[in-house]
């Protein structure tokens, strides 16, 4: 059974991610509502540079997405404002 998916608002904002690993990089992330901060990718779209997503920094989104096990919401559609 796949993860469901669940409608999350929140800005898109570009953080740090992974600091101190193989995988530090620069990265996507969605700041909820609540303060709780997710990286994301949208699905279908580049895994290191979504040029989509780029465009909406700083912009708030309502997004359907699904949390991966790794935590990364996997976007598959959204909204702004």
């Amino acid at each position: 059974m796949g993860h469901p998916v669940k409608t999350w608002t929140g800005v898109i904002e570009r953080r740090h991610l992974a600091a101190g690993s193989k995988s530090e990089r620069q990265g996507l992330v969605l700041r909820l509502d609540g303060g709780q901060v997710l990286p994301v990718r949208r699905l279908g779209g580049n895994d290191f540079r979504d040029e989509v997503l780029e465009a909406l920094l700083g912009q708030r989104l309502t997004v359907q997405a699904r949390q991966l096990d790794s935590g990364v919401l996997q976007i598959e559609s959204f909204a702004c404002g």
